[in-house]
C-alpha cells in the first residue's frame, strides 16, 4: 500500500508539473502531426494585446529554399528539344524585360558600364520545343526587300526578336532552303550556323568549310534535318573558348550576337554603340563577352545600323543612325528577324494583345 500511495503521488505531481508548462493537448493538430498548422499558434504580447511569431517556429531558423512549382504538363508532341531540363522557375525574376511560359521563358538584362561607355542587352532564351524558334522575311516573303523592324515583329507576333543577317550566304528558313553556302572569304560570311530540328547547334568557319566541304544533304540527314540555317561572321566562342584571333583593341560597333549553350537553351545580345553614352564592342570584346556568359559557340551577326532588340513587338535597344520616321527610334529596315513567339503546330503565332500581362513584365524606360 505505501508503495501504491507514493506512485499515486507522484502521478499527480507530474500532471500538476505539466499543467504549469502548458503541455496539454491543444485544438491545433495533435501533438507530433507533421501536417499541423504551425503558423495559428502564436503569442500574445500582453502589453498591445499583438500577436508575435513564436522562437519555435521554422522562420526564427533561416527560411529554407523554396520548392519549385513544376511547369504544366503536357503530353510529348513532335519538335520537343527540351523537356527534362526546361526550367520549372521563374527565369526572369531578376531581369528588366521577361517573358514565362510553360512553352517558352525569355529574360533580357540591361547592362549599364559608364566608365568605358558600354550598354548591352543580354537575352536568356529556353524554349521545349523547336516551333518557337523562326526565322522571318521582310515583308512576309523571302527576298522581298526591307521592312521597318517594328512593324515586321508586330506583322509576325514575335514576342522577341534581334536582327539577322541581312540574307547574306546561307539561308534556310523554317526548314526551307533558300541559299547555299558562300565560300568566298570575305568578314561578313566567315561563319555558318546549322540550327537542327532536335535544338542542337553547330558553327562551323568558312576555313573548315573550304578545306573539308559542306554537304546540305548529309547535314538535312542529322539531328531531324535543318530547321535554321544562316551565315555571317566572325565566329566569336567555339567549343566553349573564344576566337583568340579577334583584335581586343579593334573598331567598335553596334553589335548582334547569337549564342548557344545546349538544346532548347540560347542567348542573344545586342550592344548599343556610336553614341555618347554607348561606343559599341570591338569583335575580341564581343568574344571576351560571350566567353564570360558560358556558351559553347556563338556567332556575329548584322551589326551597325541594323543592330536592334525587340521585345512585345517594341524596341528596346538603341539602334544607331538617324531618326527618320520621328518616332524617336534610329536603325534602318531589315531584311530578316530571328524571332521566338508562341507558335502553333501551323506556324502561326499568337496575337501580342492575347499575352496575357501575367506572363510578361518589362522596363518601362
Amino acid at each position: 500500500m505505501n508503495g501504491l500511495k507514493k506512485l499515486l503521488c507522484a502521478a499527480v505531481a507530474l500532471m500538476s508539473l505539466l499543467s504549469v508548462f502548458g503541455c496539454e493537448k491543444t485544438d491545433h493538430g495533435a501533438q507530433g502531426d507533421p501536417t499541423a498548422e504551425t503558423s495559428e499558434v502564436i503569442h500574445v504580447d500582453e502589453t498591445s494585446g499583438a500577436g508575435t511569431t513564436p522562437l519555435e517556429t521554422p522562420e526564427a531558423f533561416g527560411t529554407p529554399e523554396p520548392t519549385a512549382t513544376p511547369f504544366a504538363t503536357r503530353a510529348p508532341i513532335e519538335g520537343d528539344v527540351c523537356t527534362d531540363r526546361f526550367p520549372d522557375y521563374d527565369t526572369g525574376a531578376d531581369a528588366d524585360w521577361s517573358y514565362q511560359s510553360d512553352e517558352l521563358r525569355i529574360a533580357i538584362k540591361k547592362h549599364v558600364d559608364e566608365e568605358y561607355r558600354q550598354v548591352y542587352y543580354v537575352a536568356d532564351i529556353w524554349m521545349r520545343n523547336i516551333s518557337r524558334f523562326r526565322i522571318g522575311s521582310a515583308n512576309g516573303a523571302f527576298g522581298t526587300g526591307r521592312e521597318d523592324p517594328e512593324d515586321f515583329a508586330a506583322r509576325e507576333h514575335a514576342i522577341f526578336g534581334i536582327s539577322g543577317t541581312m540574307n547574306a550566304g546561307f539561308v534556310v528558313r523554317n526548314g526551307e532552303k533558300h541559299k547555299s553556302v558562300e565560300k568566298r572569304d570575305i568578314q561578313f560570311r566567315s561563319g555558318v550556323v546549322v540550327v537542327y530540328r532536335d535544338g542542337s547547334v553547330k558553327m562551323r568557319s568558312l576555313k573548315d568549310i573550304q578545306r573539308h566541304g559542306f554537304d546540305y544533304k548529309k547535314e538535312d540527314e542529322q539531328n531531324g534535318g535543318v530547321w535554321q540555317g544562316f551565315q555571317f561572321g566572325p565566329l566569336l566562342v567555339q567549343d566553349g573558348e573564344r576566337n583568340q584571333s579577334l583584335r581586343m583593341n579593334g573598331t567598335r560597333h553596334p553589335r548582334i550576337i547569337f549564342g548557344y549553350y545546349e538544346p532548347g537553351h540560347y542567348v542573344a545580345v545586342a550592344v548599343d554603340g556610336r553614341s555618347k553614352k554607348a561606343v559599341g564592342m570591338s569583335e575580341g570584346e564581343m568574344a571576351e563577352l560571350m566567353e564570360s556568359l558560358g556558351v559553347q559557340s556563338a556567332i556575329n551577326l548584322d551589326g551597325g545600323t541594323s543592330a536592334v532588340m525587340l521585345f512585345m513587338g517594341k524596341t528596346i535597344s538603341v539602334p544607331s543612325g538617324k531618326d527618320k520616321d520621328g518616332d524617336g527610334i534610329g536603325g534602318r529596315n531589315i531584311a530578316d528577324l530571328l524571332m521566338f513567339a508562341e507558335y502553333d503546330e501551323e506556324g502561326n503565332a499568337a496575337d501580342l494583345s492575347e499575352v496575357t500581362p501575367d506572363k510578361f513584365a518589362g522596363n518601362e524606360e
